[in-house]
C-alpha cells in the first residue's frame, strides 16, 4: 500500500518502526502516533467489568448477549476491541489508508481474531450489513487547542479531518438496513442526529450513545 500520497497532506510526519509498532512521527512535537491493545490504559478497562463500558452497554442492552457489530467508523479501534471483548463479532470499516495501516498493524500484534477489518468506506455497505448492530462513532469538531494536547487527535485532524454530513449518511443508510439496532456516539450537548430522538440512551461524561431499536 503506497501511503506517500496520503502522508503528503502534513509533511510533519513520517511513517517510522517504532518499538516494533508502525507508527507515524510527527517531527514538530517529537511524538508517534501507533494502535497498542496491550497499552496500559485498555489493559486497566479490559480487566475491569466488561460490560460495564458504555458502548457494551448501548450495543449489546439488558441482555449483554454477544451479538454481531458492524463498527462504521473504527479509527484506532478501541471501541471495536471493547466491544470484541463481550464475545462479540465485529466487522470494523476504516477507509482512510493511514488509519487502515496503523489499526491492522495493531490488531495482527494483537492477534485479534474476533474483528475483521475492511478498508472500505461503510456508506457504501451498511445497508447491506448482515450484522444485528450498527454503530456509528463519526468525528466531530474539536479546537485547535484541545486536540494539540492528544496526539491520537492531532493525527486525525491532519489526515481524516471533520466530515460534516457522515453521521447523517451513515445514519440515513443503516435504518434501510435488516439490522436490530443502531447506535450512535454523540458529544453529551450535541443534537439529535437527523433530529431523531433515540430509543433510549446511554449517557457518559464526555459522550452519550443514542440507541434506535429496529
Amino acid at each position: 500500500m503506497d501511503l506517500n500520497p496520503v502522508l503528503s497532506q502534513d509533511t510533519n510526519y513520517q511513517i517510522e518502526l517504532f518499538e516494533n509498532k508502525l507508527s507515524l512521527y510527527q517531527k514538530q512535537d517529537k511524538h508517534h502516533v501507533f494502535v497498542d491493545f496491550n497499552s496500559k490504559q485498555l489493559n486497566f478497562r479490559s480487566q475491569a467489568h466488561i460490560n460495564a463500558e458504555l458502548v457494551n452497554k448501548a450495543v449489546l442492552g439488558k441482555k449483554k448477549q454477544a451479538t454481531t457489530i458492524m463498527d462504521c467508523t473504527a479509527g484506532f479501534g478501541k471501541d471495536s476491541y471493547l466491544m470484541s471483548l463481550t464475545g462479540s463479532q465485529i466487522i470494523a470499516y476504516e477507509s482512510n489508508p493511514l488509519m487502515y495501516a496503523l489499526l491492522k498493524d495493531g490488531l495482527n500484534r494483537a492477534n485479534i481474531d474476533t474483528i475483521s477489518l475492511r478498508k472500505k468506506d461503510a456508506l457504501k455497505e451498511v445497508k447491506n450489513t448482515d450484522c444485528e448492530v450498527i454503530y456509528i462513532d463519526p468525528m466531530y469538531p474539536t479546537n485547535k487547542k484541545s486536540a494539540k494536547n492528544n496526539k491520537h487527535m492531532m493525527f486525525l485532524q491532519a489526515f481524516v479531518g471533520h466530515q460534516a454530513e457522515m453521521a447523517e449518511q451513515l445514519f440515513t443508510q443503516a435504518l434501510l438496513s435488516k439490522a436490530k439496532k443502531i447506535v450512535i456516539k454523540r458529544p453529551v450537548k450535541a443534537a439529535y442526529v437527523l433530529a431523531k430522538k433515540p430509543t433510549s440512551q446511554i449517557v457518559g461524561k464526555a459522550a452519550r450513545f443514542d440507541i434506535y431499536a429496529k
